[in-house]
């Protein structure tokens, strides 16, 4: 958020003084200005989510990709295990890492029938625990509102090392992020079916790019 708010006072502060009146202006997920064109077109496919901010003086839309692939240092991850490992029962070897990220309570996760997530959570939980070379965790941001997805071991992202690595902004609902042993990842911003989880776990070809 205090890069958005950077960009907005380089990027605009003569032209908001001057009209005195709240504006928009859109960018991309590396916080670059596109154009309203642009933005709208990203916004009719299934593989973008648009985020709208109210940063006081202005309405910044982001516009940001669903789904992103790429590699992080062994350094980081050794410390995303030990964060990981410190507050949990698991100790990470060579195992593929599942972490479902919850940002904070919102309108998106804030919805719908409670029942069906805490049994579809419950369900999802023990399906995972079942690959012996499988970690699975359920990280929060803010822990307000985690009681809707049942009886889950939650652990906070500590020093919100998950969050500046893969999840820099607030996607609505929740996130989650897969890792192999390599540091290989495939991240998935926003509101998700967790049923695809298990199809992705099965691909072989999931940290291939094929942008």
């Amino acid at each position: 958020m205090k890069k958005i708010v950077f960009l907005i006072l380089i990027f605009g502060f003569n032209v908001f003084i001057a009209f005195g009146q709240k504006k928009n202006i859109y960018v991309n997920e590396d916080l670059e200005v596109i154009s309203k064109k642009v933005f709208r077109k990203d916004k009719s496919t299934l593989n973008y989510i648009n985020i709208k901010f109210d940063a006081d003086s202005v309405f910044v839309n982001v516009n940001v990709k669903r789904v992103t692939k790429g590699k992080i240092s062994i350094s980081l991850l050794d410390s995303i295990k030990l964060n990981l490992s410190s507050d949990s029962d698991y100790f990470i070897e060579k195992d593929f890492i599942v972490i479902n990220y919850y940002p904070g309570k919102d309108d998106c996760n804030s919805s719908g029938n409670k029942d069906y997530v805490k049994n579809l959570y419950e369900y999802y939980k023990n399906e995972i625990k079942k690959n012996k070379h499988i970690k699975q965790f359920f990280v929060y941001k803010s822990i307000e509102g985690t009681e809707s997805y049942g009886k889950l071991s939650w652990i906070k992202d500590q020093n919100s090392l998950i969050e500046k690595t893969f999840f820099p902004l607030h996607y609505p609902c929740g996130s989650f992020v897969l890792i192999d042993f390599a540091g290989n990842y495939y991240t998935y911003k926003g509101e998700y079916y967790i049923n695809d989880i298990f199809k992705l776990l099965k691909d072989e070809n999931i940290f291939i790019n094929n942008d």
